[in-house]
């Protein structure tokens, strides 16, 4: 069984952990698959049998990672999963690109050993919001179905093509098995007259949000107390310094779509008995003309 599932109460272990970067780490590695499918199955065995699958002291000593190579919230996200597979001591090789001649097939983002099975990874970590039949990311670039296709049929093949094979004998892996590993959060329309229709593929007990449009914002979003994140925040519930009542709220949604047309995160928050506030429910708040407009 994994370790979370959200949404996770104030007083659950993980809002005690010291540092953002323990919380991302766990949550990263046990939170909520995005997807459960033959080929991304929400609890994959390698996964299951990691020694750290129930609550570990480990957490508490989780070091500092290095510095992040981008700010790119996805190269994170591989960075933490190496950085998991470098404390447990499991071996791996990233970024192995695939050549035929001189024309570049791809890259396969992971490859690992666990126990006697090689696997080929491809990493995902995803934000999308449900608007009709479509799964949309807020910069209107990136579409759930069109992530998956690619991922069934372009990315996981790669590791079986004739070329590849040659290249990753060469590195000394052998009948290697491709399966995909997405997290992220999908955000569902917090007005009941925008529908939005899941995918087949996605996992049921998915990390799930709210969005709304910033006209929707002063009737549907609660009376509660909030904080707004910024993109690096996004990785995994927050656990936040202080919180906002729901008036200084909407000054600033006004204030930001006053001058800016990007996606606001914020997140209802409850204080645990330490003081710290802790994210209950996730929105994102979307510019009025999205999504037939970029945000």
């Amino acid at each position: 069984m994994f370790l979370f599932s959200p949404p996770l109460p104030p007083q659950h272990r993980y809002f005690l952990l010291a540092h953002d970067y323990q919380r991302d780490l766990l949550w990263s590695v046990f939170g909520p698959a995005l997807l459960d499918c033959p080929w991304s199955p929400a609890e994959p065995a390698w996964l299951q049998q990691s020694p750290i699958s129930h609550w570990p002291d480990w957490a508490d000593h989780i070091p500092p990672p290095a510095p992040f190579r981008s700010s790119r919230l996805g190269l994170m996200f591989e960075q933490i999963w190496h950085q998991y597979f470098d404390q447990q001591a499991i071996h791996w090789q990233a970024n192995l690109q695939v050549q035929q001649g001189k024309r570049t097939l791809g890259e396969l983002d992971l490859l690992i050993q666990h126990g006697q099975q090689p696997w080929h990874l491809e990493l995902a970590l995803k934000f999308y919001l449900g608007f009709g039949n479509d799964w949309i990311g807020p910069n209107r670039r990136d579409y759930l179905a069109d992530k998956i296709r690619h991922t069934r049929d372009k990315q996981l093949p790669l590791s079986q093509h004739p070329a590849a094979r040659r290249l990753l004998a060469q590195y000394g892996w052998h009948q290697i098995q491709p399966q995909a590993l997405m997290r992220g959060c999908l955000f569902h329309p917090a007005n009941p007259e925008i529908e939005a229709l899941l995918p087949a593929e996605v996992n049921p007990q998915h990390w799930r949000g709210l969005w709304l449009h910033q006209a929707d914002a002063r009737q549907l979003l609660p009376d509660s107390r909030w904080y707004l994140l910024a993109k690096p925040q996004w990785l995994s519930p927050a656990r936040v310094p202080f919180s906002v009542d729901r008036s200084r709220l909407l000054q600033h949604i006004d204030i930001h779509f006053r001058h800016l047309n990007g996606a606001l995160c914020a997140v209802e928050v409850a204080q645990n008995p330490a003081g710290h506030w802790c994210e209950q429910q996730r929105w994102l708040i979307m510019p009025d003309h999205w999504p037939q407009v970029a945000g």
